[in-house]
């Protein structure tokens, strides 16, 4: 037998629903008055040991009385619903019928309540009429408790969703690089271990970048400074007026009498000069990353 989704038996939910069907029976006796209570005889036995001779009390507690007791049985129920569905799963025939015992339950407890109050009725008469009402009465909200609790699970799986969503997209953002010209438009999305360097050409910059295995160029109308400010919050760094340098690829790190350089390790890709503006924090990065 198909289980019924744990989200329908879940504490929050099992609470939710012990509270609100009580409140939806106490309005719903109160606006429609199913149960006849206009008939009640005040010079009954219980209603007179009770000394109650008003009928409008005796409605609001014969009200009260139904109300309470159908929230302790719910309560009960749920409680051990609660302990069961710890090691066990309910299927959907099961759970309906343990609904339908519920209602039994409320119903024989109505019927006693009322057979104690107008004996003459008949306990088969009151069962059935009980019987009847209860089930209408708790129809309605068990059926508003039951789509709530799948309208709430699905809204929780949207959130879900979209979370993940959002989760992918800052993942996919992180592994890209992208370029973009003076006028803000992308002109390359490349892995972020793919992109070389950049190369400052006039008005242009020279992109690096792998493709395949192999080194390839383009040239991006821009300056190297709004590329290279677009990038700070990444490993690619500013090594020198004209160069920014992906120090993840660095391979070595020398120094000359024409000054510092850093090889990539990389054919066709010449090495990168480090001005002595960069050049400790470049050496700082290089040590602290090795």
């Amino acid at each position: 037998m198909t289980p019924i989704p744990s989200f329908i038996y879940k504490k929050s939910n099992q609470i939710t629903m012990v509270v609100f069907v009580p409140i939806f029976a106490l309005l719903f006796i109160a606006i429609y008055s199913p149960f006849d209570f206009n008939q009640i005889d005040t010079e009954g036995k219980v209603l007179s040991w009770l000394h109650i001779q008003s009928r409008e009390v005796a409605v609001h507690l014969i009200t009260l009385g139904l109300i309470l007791i159908g929230m302790a049985v719910a309560a009960i129920s749920r409680w051990i619903m609660g302990v069961y569905t710890r090691k066990h799963q309910i299927s959907y025939v099961t759970y309906i019928s343990w609904i339908a015992c519920e209602i039994l339950v409320m119903t024989l407890l109505f019927t006693l309540g009322g057979f104690s109050i107008e004996p003459n009725k008949g306990l088969v008469t009151i069962f059935r009429n009980s019987l009847a009402k209860t089930f209408f009465i708790l129809l309605i909200p068990y059926t508003l408790c039951y789509i709530y609790f799948i309208w709430q699970e699905r809204v929780a799986q949207l959130r879900s969703i979209k979370a993940r969503l959002a989760e992918d997209e800052t993942t996919l953002k992180a592994a890209y690089v992208q370029i973009f010209d003076d006028k803000g438009e992308m002109r390359l999305s490349v892995r972020r271990e793919n992109l070389i360097m950049l190369e400052s050409a006039d008005n242009y910059v020279c992109v690096w970048y792998l493709n395949n295995n192999s080194p390839k160029k383009v040239l991006v109308r821009n300056t190297l400074k709004n590329i290279a400010d677009s990038l700070s919050s990444t490993h690619i760094q500013r090594c020198h007026r004209s160069y920014v340098v992906n120090l993840d690829l660095v391979k070595v790190m020398r120094r000359e009498k024409e000054g510092v350089f850093v090889e990539l390790g990389i054919d066709g890709v010449p090495e990168v000069p480090i001005s002595k503006t960069y050049s400790d924090a470049i050496k700082k990065w290089l040590i602290d990353n090795a």
